[in-house]
């Protein structure tokens, strides 16, 4: 049976999750040799889905939640997360610190996640965003994004 494609905003967004989640755990079973590869991808998709999120999710979301405490927070974690990312790109694979920046960015992202899934989602459909317009216009960046 075919895979059903993700239909409006938060399944894209979940779908992206569920990638990184199991990368990250993959990660971790991996020859030390086979994680660079890993690493770079995880990195590009997560640079693509915070800019989607940031560039289109969020103030969609601000607006319609009212929660300025929860959007401040998931953008200061964004931040925290992209910061980690550039050191990665800087760092060698041989650096002794290469696999627990790696580790620590995981914990970022499996905490903000979950505050997403649990704390955001369920508040943006309680407020009735439009998230079949609001997924095609993150679908349409994404590959913007992808074409680069």
């Amino acid at each position: 049976m075919a895979k059903k494609k993700p239909d409006g905003a938060i399944a894209l967004l979940m779908e992206d999750h569920e990638y990184v989640k199991k990368a990250f755990r993959a990660f971790e079973k991996m020859d030390p040799e086979d994680q660079p590869g890993l690493v770079k991808n995880v990195c590009q998709a997560l640079k693509a889905h915070t800019k989607i999120e940031e560039e289109i999710f969020y103030p969609a979301v601000r607006k319609a939640i009212k929660d300025e405490d929860l959007m401040n927070e998931a953008e200061v974690e964004h931040d925290s997360a992209k910061s980690l990312i550039r050191q990665l790109e800087r760092m060698k694979p041989s650096d002794p610190k290469f696999a627990a920046t790696f580790t620590v960015l995981g914990e970022y992202v499996n905490h903000h996640v979950k505050e997403e899934e649990e704390e955001m989602f369920p508040k943006v459909k309680r407020a009735r965003v439009n998230l079949k317009a609001l997924g095609a216009r993150l679908m349409g960046r994404k590959i913007r994004l992808a074409a680069r």
